[in-house]
């Protein structure tokens, strides 16, 4: 299997340099918040195109990050199932997630109901990995994630997909741009048996964004998500229990939020509001349990430039969060309770010449329950020669505990928050039209960072996160290939054992031929040494290795109509994400798309 991988990367690497292609350069805002030019970005900085997760069949938020250099997606069981997300040996709850720069509801866990998001109306994806804390805030130790939802051509797309375990995708998406007014209306709804017994999933969600052109320096937009879900989940296989006939998770969220851009002169104004809720339901052997999560937020930022040298962001943002919880089966309310923050932030970025530039911010935030503190951030970028970047960060993260750390049914209310100073130094490389590379080293030092203790949540003191990431892609005409490698060393200083979940290494291969008429491609996924709970006797244990391939395929039949499928854990691998709760087996689904 191994020796397969190696040819198939090194056939795709020698084809992919017989042909050519040009496009223009993405705009890219996650890392500054301001955009700049992808091949300007550093080296901990991915964007997934809508191109790239259309021919690739990708559908949710959790298969977009799978093939992210450094970022770990951990599901527990199958399709629709709690799915967790590790960056470079942070914690689960230590990305923001944003939409169009709306930090979106973590909900009472805070780690975003990864496992049930749908990707509509998303038109790329923008991943910035390490410290996120100044640019969005808490949570931002691991870094961050921003969908975006850019305007597209006037066009109606309907995807109808098929497959194992009586799965059935519908999904439809509508693309207006007409009289100054443009944006995008998108649905869709999935359903599934699993492998599993009583492991049905259902989801249903939808978005919109819908902005206008008042006049040529103010432009207003309304942006909107819903989701729910509908889970049910036999437990772990190896519970004397299993499989439990009457567990299930009942999921519902929504957001709104409008807001404005209005230019004067050489400077840009953005203000948001943002009203978001979060609600879940779930039902196990030992609850039946509501949690809610509600949040309203007001955001704004001034950006511009002082000189043909400086360009100055300020901003700041207002956040009040609501936390309850009640036991159904009584009705007896255990968390009632209210949070806010206030937070200023600003960044400058300034040239020394055309080779050198000096990227600088910092951000002061007041919590309600933790007080105030100050976080701050430094970038040097060197051009060394053509298509040759050095790119070195420093910078300070901050993480009060979430509501389920806090309250949740193992939770600790005495928790301290969460800090991290993180320093990382990386290459790219552009030398031309066809290869890119981003190659980087980090090194985080946590203090106070939370992880399960066998009894509850606690903070473990210090710990160290410490690899290597890289991403080589190859682009030229109708071939892509893309190759990613990274290696983590995450350890508990306080009893010198390894982090739960983080891969000591981590890989990913892509390769894929396209044209008008039709796709080919295959990925490979490949995880190595990972420390897991076992799931009868919670101890620490060796967690699987595995090797995952998938294949996926589409053909134009008409100019309207595109035959899809793909198949899913190609060789069937039996692996388990998390121990007791095996991943899916081999499956297959076809369908057919419509363009209008």
């Amino acid at each position: 299997m191994y020796q397969l991988i190696k040819f198939l990367g090194f056939s795709f690497l020698i084809g992919s340099f017989l042909f050519g292609n040009a496009e223009l350069e993405p705009m890219v805002v996650v890392e500054k918040r301001t955009p700049q030019p992808l091949s300007t970005v550093s080296p901990w900085v991915t964007r997934v195109s809508a191109e790239d997760l259309r021919e690739r069949q990708i559908y949710n938020l959790s298969d977009a990050l799978n093939t992210v250099p450094g970022m770990t997606v951990v599901r527990s069981g199958q399709l629709g199932s709690q799915t967790s997300l590790f960056s470079r040996g942070a914690q689960s709850d230590h990305v923001n997630f944003l939409y169009e720069g709306r930090k979106l509801n973590g909900g009472f866990s805070g780690t975003y109901n990864l496992g049930q998001f749908s990707l509509n109306g998303v038109s790329s994806i923008e991943v910035l990995r390490g410290s996120s804390s100044v640019q969005y805030g808490a949570e931002g130790i691991g870094g961050a994630v921003m969908l975006r939802s850019e305007p597209e051509k006037p066009q109606l797309n309907w995807l109808m997909e098929g497959g194992s375990n009586d799965s059935f995708l519908s999904k439809i998406h509508y693309g207006f741009n007409d009289s100054g007014w443009m944006g995008s209306v998108s649905t869709s709804l999935l359903t599934t048996d699993n492998e599993q017994p009583n492991a049905n999933y259902h989801n249903n969600s939808g978005s919109f964004h819908i902005s206008h052109q008042v006049s040529q320096n103010l432009e207003i937009d309304l942006l909107g998500l819903g989701n729910k879900s509908d889970i049910n989940y036999p437990g772990n296989i190896k519970s004397a229990a299993y499989p439990i006939l009457d567990q299930y998770q009942n999921i519902e969220e929504i957001l709104i939020s409008p807001g404005l851009k209005l230019q004067i002169g050489n400077w840009n104004l953005k203000g948001l509001y943002t009203y978001s809720e979060d609600d879940l339901i779930g039902k196990d052997s030992f609850s039946d349990t509501g949690y809610e999560a509600s949040s309203q937020s007001l955001d704004f930022q001034i950006n511009g430039e002082f000189t043909e040298s400086l360009e100055v962001i300020l901003g700041g943002l207002y956040v009040e969060d609501s936390f309850y919880k009640k036991e159904n089966s009584t009705n007896l309310v255990d968390i009632d309770k209210k949070a806010d923050s206030i937070s200023a932030f600003a960044f400058s970025n300034y040239s020394f010449g055309e080779d050198l530039l000096l990227s600088l911010g910092a951000r002061y935030d007041e919590f309600s329950d933790y007080g105030d503190v100050s976080t701050w951030s430094s970038i040097l970028e060197k051009d060394l020669v053509d298509g040759f970047t050095l790119v070195t960060r420093y910078s300070t993260s901050f993480s009060p505990p979430q509501a389920n750390d806090l309250y949740g049914v193992w939770g600790n209310p005495e928790l301290k928050p969460e800090e991290a100073d993180s320093w990382e130094v990386g290459i790219v490389a552009n030398p031309n039209d066809i290869l890119n590379l981003h190659l980087s080293y980090f090194d985080t030092r946590f203090k106070n960072l939370i992880e399960w203790s066998g009894v509850t949540t606690s903070n473990v003191g210090t710990a160290r996160s410490k690899g290597v990431e890289s991403s080589l892609k190859l682009n030229q005409g109708n071939y892509k290939s893309s190759f990613s490698f990274a290696y983590l060393d995450a350890i508990n200083l306080s009893s010198n054992e390894r982090l739960l979940r983080r891969p000591r290494i981590l890989g990913n291969i892509e390769v894929k031929h396209s044209n008008n008429i039709h796709t080919l491609g295959l990925g490979v996924r490949y995880l190595h040494d990972v420390r897991d709970i076992d799931g009868a006797t919670f101890s620490t244990i060796q967690g699987d290795d595995y090797v995952v391939f998938r294949l996926f395929a589409d053909y134009q039949l008409t100019d309207v109509i595109k035959l899809i499928g793909r198949v899913e854990n190609l060789m069937d691998e039996d692996y388990e994400e998390v121990d007791g709760y095996p991943a899916l087996g081999r499956t297959i689904f076809a369908g057919l798309g419509f363009q209008f």
